[in-house]
Order: C-alpha cells, then sequence, then structure tokens
C-alpha cells in the first residue's frame, strides 16, 4: 500500500475543491478524499484521470459536512455517472438549501485505476 498526498487545488464544475489525499491499494484501486466548498443545491465535482488518477469511480464512501452548517444548509447528500459527482443539499425542512456562507464538505471515493 502507498500513500500519496496531494496539494493542488483543481477545478469542478461549479464547486472548487482540494485534493486532501489519495490512497492506492494493490494497484487495483485508489481512495481520493477531496475537500470542496458548496456554491449551489446541487452542484457537480468532476473528477479526470490525469489529475485524480482513476478512470471510474466505483463508490463514494465518505461524504460530510466540514463547515457552515445550520438551518439553511443541513444536509448533503451525494451521488455519481462516470466521473462526475452530483451534491445536493437541503434546509432543514426538506427543501433545497439556500444559504451557502462557508459552507464545505469533504467527500471520499474509491475508484478504479
Amino acid at each position: 500500500m502507498s500513500y500519496l498526498t496531494i496539494n493542488k487545488e483543481i477545478q469542478m464544475g461549479a464547486i472548487t475543491g482540494v485534493v486532501d489525499s489519495s490512497t492506492v491499494f494493490a494497484g487495483e484501486k485508489k481512495l481520493v478524499s477531496l475537500t470542496a466548498t458548496v456554491a449551489a443545491a446541487s452542484d457537480t465535482i468532476t473528477l479526470t484521470e490525469a489529475d485524480h488518477g482513476i478512470s471510474s469511480i466505483d463508490a463514494i464512501v465518505g461524504l460530510v459536512i466540514t463547515g457552515g452548517q445550520d438551518a439553511a444548509f443541513t444536509a448533503v447528500s451525494a451521488s455519481y455517472s462516470g466521473l462526475v459527482i452530483t451534491v445536493t443539499s437541503v434546509e432543514q425542512d426538506g427543501t433545497a438549501a439556500t444559504d451557502f456562507t462557508g459552507t464545505t464538505i469533504a467527500v471520499t471515493v474509491l475508484g478504479q485505476l
């Protein structure tokens, strides 16, 4: 198992994020951890093989709000298609989030090399 930390700012759709780290398992799978500032109720993060070292996403294994959680930004969920992650955020009443002041998330994906 090898560890690789990347401190590089990347553009990911409407979200600007930073790759925190990535870990390769047996030369076949890779965990990629990202942090991002959320800017809309539905936002996308686009990964690339060149920047992130994976050719496809197998699973989203972690997603957490790391900043800005309040009544207008209460919960997040994520789905993926190809190398695009869609992050959806809601208010406490379940409607689309409306305030993104200081809203940050951390997301970890397992991908195929």
